[in-house]
């Protein structure tokens, strides 16, 4: 037999704490975040300013290149030339190219050079001049980036190395876009 009458067991049972076992809902704060959605970038359908009387309205003997870029993020970043190279010939140039010309006029947002943006406090390893902030949030800002002076105005050819940073100046992003032959049709 038990040393355990009934009375002891239900007088232990009296001083236990129930144990209740309770579900809610998780608040909306918990959600997971939405996916990460990088920035964009386009570079393409660059123009000449030749140097005939009839040249584009640019700078004489450049290459405009129409920059159309995005930044879905919630903060600031730039977007920054690490080289443009341009020649006249009908082959994209490389940084050892002979005969390239190296460097940016500067980044405008309309073309024929009439609106020229302030460059960003700049990170370290960019073109003079070839640095812009893009804003949180932007979407499809409109661009162009006039190449360096060539000696002449044939067909042209250009090359463009870009990165984007955040604001801690850390790469978020690096490429390189390369035309060949692009025809002297005169920027508008």
């Amino acid at each position: 037999m038990s040393d355990f009458s009934r009375r002891t067991v239900v007088r232990g049972a009296a001083w236990t704490v129930p144990v209740v076992a309770v579900a809610t809902q998780a608040p909306a704060f918990a959600v997971s975040p939405p996916p990460y959605v990088p920035p964009t970038v386009n570079l393409r359908g660059a123009c000449a300013n030749t140097g005939a009387s009839q040249k584009g309205c640019g700078v004489i003997k450049t290459i405009e290149v129409p920059l159309l870029v995005s930044n879905p993020t919630l903060s600031p970043i730039q977007f920054q030339v690490t080289g443009m190279y341009t020649v006249n010939t009908g082959t994209a140039p490389t940084p050892t190219t002979s005969g390239a010309y190296k460097g940016v006029t500067g980044i405008y947002t309309t073309l024929c050079n009439k609106v020229s943006l302030a460059p960003a406090a700049a990170c370290p390893g960019g073109e003079p001049n070839g640095t812009i902030t893009v804003p949180a949030g932007a979407k499809n800002l409109q661009f162009i980036i006039v190449s360096a002076v060539t000696g002449n105005s044939s067909t042209f050819s250009a090359r463009v190395e870009y990165r984007l940073l955040d604001a801690d100046c850390t790469e978020i992003f690096a490429d390189v876009v390369a035309e060949g032959a692009i025809a002297s049709n005169n920027c508008l």
